[in-house]
């Protein structure tokens, strides 16, 4: 009798919510379309290829995303992206803010997309301190696109060490992948797809004050692609929470995991 596929042996994600690990600070979730709206004030309904200007933490926290520019640097509603499920879109020039007002140890950032072009430093995500982004003792701390020179699944920018996922995007254009960054307090530990990770030693003891979507702080490293769900947890998961959260992600968005 052949073996059977260890994929069969997986436990279903059945009524996985990502709230049931503690330490959830923020959920952002397209699929959830009472969670956006067309205007800053809060929730609406958004028009497929219109302006998204809110986009609801689903967590309890409050943290959530807003833009209160023109419609020309906000990002758009795709109403079926992927798995028939919809999208929140960059283009290159859009993005969306949220407080942050928190002081962190560690931290589990989980995200969900798929990148079509864009600046070096293309930003998923990105957090803030003062008004740049993130960077103490030589490190910056986004899930990003870099597209300069790196080792594995770590650059050189300036002077300072990259913390991302420039190998397994570049390599994956137009491919939507869950991308996970955990921060155990000494260590930033990152990975595409819970698959292979690569690890880069970084004490992380810091308030920080917002957090952005789609470009940095400084209005560069744009983003052209698209954005389906963020997870933000306030301490470092452990592998097989990680797991229980990229299966039920993969799952519901249709994309192969580990």
């Amino acid at each position: 009798m052949a073996p059977m596929n260890n994929r069969l042996l997986r436990p279903r994600q059945t009524g996985f919510d990502p709230r049931s690990l503690a330490g959830l600070s923020l959920w952002l979730d397209a699929a959830d379309t009472a969670t956006l709206g067309p205007t800053s004030s809060g929730a609406g309904t958004v028009s497929n290829n219109g302006p998204v200007k809110y986009w609801g933490d689903k967590s309890g926290s409050g943290y959530h995303a807003t833009n209160s520019g023109a419609d020309s640097v906000c990002p758009t509603f795709l109403a079926s992206s992927q798995n028939g499920k919809p999208a929140i879109s960059f283009d290159g020039g859009d993005a969306l803010d949220g407080s942050w007002p928190l002081t962190l140890t560690a931290q589990t950032v989980v995200v969900v997309g798929l990148l079509v072009g864009g600046s070096a430093g293309a930003r998923f995500w990105t957090q803030s301190d003062a008004s740049v982004d993130f960077q103490t003792a030589g490190a910056y701390i986004p899930i990003l696109e870099r597209t300069n020179s790196f080792v594995g699944n770590q650059r050189p920018w300036s002077s300072f060490a990259q913390s991302g996922f420039r190998a397994a995007i570049e390599n994956n254009i137009n491919e939507m992948l869950v991308m996970a960054s955990r921060h155990s307090g000494t260590q930033i530990i990152n990975s595409t797809n819970n698959g292979a990770v690569a690890t880069f030693s970084h004490t992380l003891n810091k308030t920080f004050t917002r957090y952005r979507m789609g470009q940095d702080f400084a209005g560069t490293g744009e983003l052209n692609g698209r954005i389906c769900e963020v997870l933000v947890y306030s301490r470092a998961l452990s592998d097989t929470e990680l797991t229980s959260a990229a299966r039920y992600l993969g799952s519901k968005w249709n994309i192969t995991v580990a």
